[in-house]
Order: structure tokens, then C-alpha cells, then sequence
């Protein structure tokens, strides 16, 4: 129903905001207007809205799930595994060899292409 962004559902946000945001991103549409004249609307396809308020939030939430398949590295001291960093809109991914790179990145090609 709504394959353009993430699903609310997984994160603890009251009710009326995750309808809120489902109505803004489900089939959203775009119309161009000249003057007093409004041009046929045309389906959005990107995964979010450019200069929405809420656009940075989603994305955060969004991309969160990008190493959620990923084997990573092991860190001395720690009990788990570290797939990657993440800072704004930049990805690291940590691998312990290049063949892990390579699955790494298969991973994240397919996950974006969905």
C-alpha cells in the first residue's frame, strides 16, 4: 500500500501520526501551476518529498534498515558485529575482506532496488 517509504508501523509513534504520514506519501501527486492555470497532476515516484518538513525524518528511519542483512566486521570488545556508519546521507560499509565487500554491496543493491 505504501511502497515509497517506510513502514510506520515498527516504530513507536502515535497512531494519528502514522496515518498522517500515510496519507502524505501514499500515491502522492504533483501539479505544476502557471499563473491561474494548474496542470494534470502526475504520480511522485521518489521514496520521499524534497523541502518536506518531515522528508529528513523518514529518510533516517529509511535507511536505518540498510545494513539490517550485512555480516560486517568483529571490533575487539564488543559482542557484536559492525556492518557499516552512517552519518546524515553517507554510508561505510565494514568488511573483513573483499569478498565480503562485494556481498556487501549485493546486499545493499538489492535492498535499494526494492
Amino acid at each position: 500500500m505504501w511502497p515509497y517509504c517506510i513502514d510506520c508501523d515498527q516504530y513507536t509513534l502515535r497512531e494519528n501520526s502514522s496515518i498522517i504520514m500515510k496519507c502524505i506519501y501514499d500515491a502522492p501527486k504533483i501539479a505544476v501551476r502557471v499563473g491561474n492555470e494548474v496542470f494534470n497532476p502526475t504520480e511522485y515516484l521518489y521514496r520521499v518529498r524534497k523541502g518536506c518538513p518531515a522528508s529528513p525524518i523518514l529518510f533516517d528511519f529509511h535507511i536505518n534498515d540498510i545494513f539490517k542483512d550485512l555480516r560486517g566486521v568483529t571490533v575487539p570488545g564488543l559482542t557484536s558485529r559492525i556492518p557499516g556508519l552512517l552519518f546524515a546521507d553517507d554510508a561505510v560499509l565494514l568488511a573483513e575482506s573483499s569478498a565480503d565487500l562485494q556481498a556487501a554491496l549485493d546486499t545493499i543493491t538489492e535492498w535499494s532496488d526494492n
